[in-house]
């Protein structure tokens, strides 16, 4: 079993896909500038706790398995994640060597976590994914849309971040979304 270093360059990415919150989803890793997914062979509500802690999304309330956000694609890249559930993030757990595995992708892991809405809430919408899309804002109940003047990389940096996302790539105006 090896934990610590993620491989990557910069922090850890994770993201979860499938589910149409930001806050539940199949798990998925970046990687060797591929994403993968995450076995569920000892996955359970404490790796999903540190996951959840890592993404500002509350408190783990599942730790689905058997692909039930869908299965994923490419490599299975984690498989026998193994939390004390101190980590700041999902890549400081143990776990097999990257890409080492006994799984396929009908056991694809996920996670629930409660959401949280003491901050302010930001989404992306209407993108290709969780983490691309346009930036809109939840104020007094509504939701809307950020004007993009003044919009910067470092700006999307701040949202990316926030819906932990990794980090931003571009920020493109225009509406193009």
């Amino acid at each position: 079993m090896e934990g610590g270093d993620s491989g990557l360059s910069g922090e850890p990415q994770v993201r979860l896909s499938g589910a149409p919150d930001r806050c539940a989803g199949r798990v998925e890793v970046l990687h060797e500038h591929l994403w993968g997914t995450v076995c569920d062979d000892t996955w359970g509500l404490r790796q999903a706790q540190v996951l959840c802690a890592h993404l500002g999304c509350g408190r783990a309330l599942e730790a689905p398995g058997a692909a039930r956000y869908g299965r994923g694609s490419g490599p299975i890249w984690l498989d026998d994640v193994t939390c004390s559930g101190d980590e700041p993030d999902l890549f400081r757990c143990a776990h097999r060597t990257w890409g080492e595995h006994n799984c396929h992708h009908g056991e694809d892991a996920g996670v629930v976590c409660a959401g949280n809405s003491s901050s302010g809430e930001v989404r992306l919408a209407a993108g290709p994914h969780l983490c691309a899309g346009r930036v809109e804002v939840l104020h007094e109940g509504r939701w809307g849309t950020v004007c993009e003047h003044g919009w910067d990389l470092r700006d999307a940096q701040v949202v990316c971040r926030q819906l932990g996302c990794g980090p931003a790539l571009e920020a493109p105006g225009r509406a193009r979304f």
